[in-house]
């Protein structure tokens, strides 16, 4: 009997680590750090629990990160393939762009550049007139523009992201606590994680076993395209899924609209 390989594309902040506030469970055990080197998110003991489980499963990291953010991350660890930057990077073992992923992300970048420029200009000129107290940059990723991240209360979160989402009906707003973030079509986890299922399959001689983890509901559009799906307890998936008439099928829809 040939053992089919197991390979699980997770999600990282507030799936499988989170900073301090948001642990539920002690005792902590570091997991990510900040530039400075000072522990910034943790894993809390159930989170231990289920890496051990996932021992000898091949772990793809998909993840809004970027690259340097990533790097930051000490635990889990991974040898394998990256998709960072909410999918706009598919990334090799080595880091470096895949090159069947290169062709892809060269036709979009460079049309998308001007306008998350653009974005979050709009978004510092509503900051500003509103006094918010949030902050916004444009996310780059190997020198890639990639998405605009908006960061700060999530009220004012929430009252922005009602104003800048009509300015950017042809990409995506994706909100979940304390981030905001506006994505380009390019970046798309679901698309990052079907193009490197057809990456893996064509190495290998017998069908792979896929799992998801993810919270978000942006993520559930990559967590569908895997055999099985895991999503962490108090997570917005699993909120919604709870809360809304429908289930997931309702709170699928709320995802695709960011």
């Amino acid at each position: 009997m040939t053992t089919q390989p197991i390979f699980a594309f997770v999600d990282l902040d507030d799936s499988l680590l989170q900073t301090r506030e948001k642990c539920r469970q002690e005792p902590l055990v570091e997991a990510a750090y900040d530039r400075a080197g000072a522990p910034l998110s943790f894993h809390t003991p159930a989170q231990l629990a289920l890496l051990d489980l996932l021992r000898g499963v091949t772990l793809i990291p998909v993840t809004g990160r970027n690259l340097r953010a990533l790097r930051q991350v000490r635990s889990p660890r991974f040898a394998s393939y990256r998709i960072t930057s909410h999918g706009a990077l598919v990334l090799g073992p080595d880091e470096d762009l895949l090159p069947s992923w290169r062709v892809l992300l060269d036709a979009q970048a460079a049309r998308w550049a001007g306008p998350l420029a653009e974005a979050a200009a709009l978004a510092e000129e509503f900051i500003a007139a509103e006094r918010l107290a949030l902050r916004s940059r444009v996310i780059e990723d190997l020198g890639v523009p990639v998405y605009v991240s908006i960061k700060g209360p999530p009220v004012e979160l929430a009252f922005l992201a009602e104003r800048i989402a009509p300015h950017w009906s042809t990409g995506v707003v994706h909100s979940n606590d304390k981030n905001l973030a506006l994505l380009p079509p390019f970046a798309d986890k679901a698309a990052a994680v079907r193009h490197l299922m057809a990456e893996i399959e064509r190495t290998l001689e017998v069908e792979p076993v896929y799992i998801g983890i993810g919270d978000s509901l942006t993520d559930l559009p990559f967590l569908r395209l895997c055999h099985f799906a895991l999503v962490p307890q108090h997570s917005q998936i699993q909120a919604h899924a709870w809360a809304v008439p429908g289930g997931l099928a309702e709170a699928g829809k709320l995802g695709d609209l960011g």
